[in-house]
């Protein structure tokens, strides 16, 4: 009760309180986010493999889950919404690699209405990009308004990839797996005049025909105007499966899932002009892929990897960018899917930090409008990645107005890395809390005789200073006694005016 209370006090504009502030990237605090700090705090259960979670940029609060088999779910306040958003699984071919993979929201969704998703088409396995119109209310989408915007042959069942965002330039951004087999057999990664292993930019809004649908070209494309095909942003990803924009800095981040030895993370800054070559299937992270030397001019290698004894299968991430969690602040986020370890890296730096080790099939990370991180566990949960100062707040549904306690100085716990919710909070407590939330000034008088032992004694008579305690009675505080919730009105109807 006393975090929601104070938290709400923020909103009513009479007091100065304590604001956290969200930590700078630079800081080489950064780095020492504890290990145990970093967890997954479950929002819902109830999904058939969640493949993806985005928001639609609505101010609906909700958040919206892939299902592989063809089905958008909703949660929204943390509950998992009957029905679904969309339901395409009559034309989706689902299972292993395959299914409906992505979903991105026009940045005018709440006036033209429309959204894309990327699916493998049940049909013949082609790598599908569709627009879908939700109805006047933005409730839902009715499958028949589906509109092809391209449709790539796709040889094989894996390395699909299926990633799709759109960037701050407003184009779209798809990722396509290198089409499938040991090795990229047929070099797809590594051809230009191919759509396989690449990342593409396709202008959604534009007219004209492209290789594969109808869509428009940006002209600022790499390779528009000379050999390759007009499409390519990047290319040489074995299977770029999830990759995202950093909502600060624009950097565009890259998981590459590997062949049998190592797993890669490519970053590339917003200025950048494309047409880079990530090196696969000549390099595999930073090493020659089945062979002892290779050529490395003009391959961009990543700037983070690891081996297989770690897991098997990069989930990229995201660059955390909220504001409940100052210590997250600037840190990329991404896992293994294989293995559930999840990791960090600086925004600005290229050291991995291991930070914890999960039970979750982790699939995809995404975030809410206000940039909170969710991640998808392929085993039916919606998680939120949490990084609480305190270990014993992970699962408590008032984890952002803990943080903000904290964050803001108001209170360090109970002792011990602990918060303690779930314990009562006294009178003298309660005079901390708001002497430190209001910055009240110390005061030479004592007012009461029964607090002379507690170490909140000194808050206790500021607070009577500022006339916002007079006490239990005579010269009393009663600095043991529990804050009933008509106490609590009265301290904060004072406090605030």
């Amino acid at each position: 009760m006393v975090m929601v209370v104070l938290a709400l006090s923020m909103s009513l504009s009479k007091p100065v309180v304590a604001t956290p502030t969200a930590r700078d990237a630079n800081d080489p605090s950064i780095g020492a986010l504890a290990a145990g700090q970093l967890d997954l705090a479950l929002v819902t259960t109830g999904l058939s493999s969640p493949v993806a979670v985005t928001n639609a940029g609505d101010a609906s609060g909700r958040l919206f889950v892939v299902e592989r088999a063809g089905r958008i779910r909703v949660v929204l306040g943390g509950k998992l919404q009957a029905g679904s958003f969309l339901d395409i699984s009559d034309r989706v071919i689902s299972g292993n690699e395959r299914g409906l993979l992505g979903l991105a929201f026009h940045p005018d969704f709440t006036s033209n209405r429309f959204f894309y998703v990327f699916y493998t088409r049940q049909t013949d396995g082609a790598l599908i990009t569709s627009r879908f119109t939700a109805d006047v209310g933005l409730a839902s989408a009715d499958a028949a308004t589906e509109h092809f915007l391209m449709q790539i042959p796709h040889p094989a069942t894996n390395h699909n990839s299926g990633q799709l965002a759109f960037r701050s330039d407003g184009y779209l951004y798809v990722s396509v797996g290198d089409g499938g087999g040991s090795g990229d057999p047929e070099g797809d990664a590594q051809s230009i005049n191919t759509l396989l292993g690449k990342i593409l930019r396709i202008d959604v809004d534009g007219t004209g025909a492209g290789s594969f649908g109808a869509y428009g070209i940006p002209l600022t494309n790499p390779f528009v105007g000379v050999s390759g095909l007009d499409e390519i942003w990047a290319y040489g990803f074995r299977n770029a499966w999830r990759f995202s924009f950093d909502a600060e800095t624009g950097a565009l981040w890259i998981g590459d899932v590997g062949q049998n030895d190592w797993e890669e993370i490519d970053r590339e800054p917003l200025e950048d002009a494309g047409g880079h070559n990530y090196g696969w299937n000549v390099m595999e992270g930073t090493h020659c892929y089945a062979a002892v030397t290779c050529d490395e001019t003009g391959k961009v290698l990543p700037i983070a990897e690891y081996a297989h004894d770690l897991g098997c299968a990069v989930t990229g991430g995201r660059v955390y960018r909220g504001s409940t969690q100052p210590d997250l602040v600037g840190l990329y986020v991404f896992a293994d899917y294989c293995s559930g370890r999840v990791w960090t890296i600086p925004a600005d730096g290229t050291a991995k930090t291991e930070r914890l080790l999960t039970t979750a099939s982790i699939t995809s990370f995404g975030e809410d409008e206000g940039g909170e991180l969710y991640a998808t566990d392929l085993g039916g949960a919606l998680y939120r990645v949490v990084a609480p100062p305190f270990t014993d707040v992970t699962d408590s549904s008032f984890l952002n107005d803990i943080n903000w306690l904290y964050y803001a100085g108001i209170t360090t716990g109970c002792g011990s890395g602990l918060y303690c919710p779930l314990a009562n909070v006294s009178r003298a407590q309660m005079a901390s809390f708001l002497v430190r939330a209001l910055d009240l000034p110390p005061t030479a008088t004592d007012f009461f005789t029964d607090d002379e032992t507690s170490i909140h004694e000194a808050d206790i008579n500021s607070l009577r200073v500022a006339g916002i305690t007079s006490g239990c009675g005579p010269l009393l505080y009663c600095p043991l006694g529990d804050v009933t919730r008509e106490q609590m009105a009265a301290f904060l109807h004072r406090a605030l005016e």
